[in-house]
């Protein structure tokens, strides 16, 4: 009788630890499926925010190795509509540049938008983050002022 309670005693042991030992596979298999794992590998480009004056298509801008940003905007607005400034923060550096020419966008037309500052200048493959504030006037409400703002990621890419 001794000999059957050691064995269902070590029966019990193995079966606990291996349910300890399957939810760990699976939270490492999650955690893998994830990213979490991945060193080195591409950043995918993303946005959010911003409207009337917006990001094509959510994803498309680029920020090179020698600092140089590029954001192409596209007029949800539904009339032509005059950029006045735009401002972009990387790693709590902002650079605001003003629109003095070419600053009209038609309706379902794009442009693009140059931010450029040394200091945001990264080796290529690294992860950016940024806002950027996007000050523009509809030509059907006069003077009035709007503000399109949002966040942007992805990769730094190489000059």
């Amino acid at each position: 009788m001794t000999s059957s309670g050691r064995g269902q005693g070590s029966l019990e042991f193995l079966m606990t630890y291996g349910w300890v030992l399957l939810a760990i596979m699976v939270v490492l298999v999650v955690l893998w499926q994830w990213g979490l794992f991945t060193v080195n590998q591409r950043v995918e480009p993303g946005s959010f925010g911003f409207w009337g004056v917006s990001i094509m298509q959510g994803t498309e801008f680029i920020l090179r190795s020698d600092g140089q940003l590029q954001v192409s905007v596209f007029n949800m607005v539904g009339a032509n509509v005059t950029i006045m400034s735009y401002n972009a923060t990387i790693d709590r550096r902002s650079k605001t540049v003003t629109c003095e020419s070419d600053c009209v966008i038609a309706p379902g037309k794009s442009k693009v938008l140059e931010l450029s500052d040394s200091l945001w200048a990264e080796a290529p493959g690294k992860r950016f983050e940024s806002s950027m504030v996007i000050l523009y006037k509809d030509e059907r409400t006069g003077e009035n002022v709007y503000q399109s703002s949002g966040r942007m990621w992805g990769s730094i890419e190489p000059t």
